[in-house]
């Protein structure tokens, strides 16, 4: 049961990886384009949403019966629904915005520190998995307490944040990785432990 636990963890390292990826390609662009950024923000942010969301769907699905998985799918769905929102109201005001990245940030941090805590049996040092909802509540909260934030400021905070975020995730996606090859190597120990006693 556990080796299947562990299995079906690391084949979805990935998924981890390539959200941080676009995480960081996300803060690149707020700081060397913001003024480009602010403009398409709605569109900008909708489309992270979105793709952030396929990704967390499809790793919750594989970890389905594994601890709190339906987290990440809950995650999934909540951020599509942010998304398609955002692009069906792309007129939407820097008030409205502040305010859905927050409801985004802010529930995608639980998620994340549910998940952590219900997989720590499995992932050693899981310590990513925590950081990065930390760091996601914690930029929540900045924008619901600052929901007075200019547009550019908003892009900004959102680089910052992607950048931060997006380390935790390619951080937690490498443990992930990891842990998938010390499992392997254990192992082929056994493995090779019982042909040997069996000699």
């Amino acid at each position: 049961m556990t080796n299947d636990v562990v299995d079906r963890l690391t084949g979805q390292w990935w998924t981890f990886v390539l959200r941080g990826l676009i995480g960081v390609a996300l803060a690149f662009f707020a700081f060397a384009i913001p003024a480009t950024m602010a403009s398409g923000l709605v569109f900008v942010v909708a489309a992270f949403f979105i793709v952030s969301a396929l990704l967390a769907v499809t790793a919750g699905v594989s970890f389905t019966g594994i601890g709190s998985c339906w987290a990440l799918i809950l995650l999934g769905v909540v951020q599509a629904a942010l998304g398609i929102i955002m692009l069906n109201q792309p007129g939407t005001g820097p008030l409205a915005l502040a305010y859905l990245v927050a409801i985004w940030a802010i529930s995608t941090g639980l998620a994340e520190v549910s998940s952590a805590i219900a997989l720590r049996n499995f992932i050693k040092n899981e310590f990513w998995w925590v950081l990065l909802g930390i760091i996601t509540l914690a930029f929540g909260m900045y924008v619901v307490l600052r929901p007075d934030l200019g547009v550019l400021a908003l892009v900004y905070s959102i680089g910052i944040y992607a950048a931060l975020a997006g380390g935790s995730l390619i951080g937690l996606g490498i443990r992930i990785k990891n842990a998938g090859r010390d499992v392997a190597k254990l192992r082929t120990k056994v493995v090779n432990a019982a042909e040997a006693a069996l000699r």
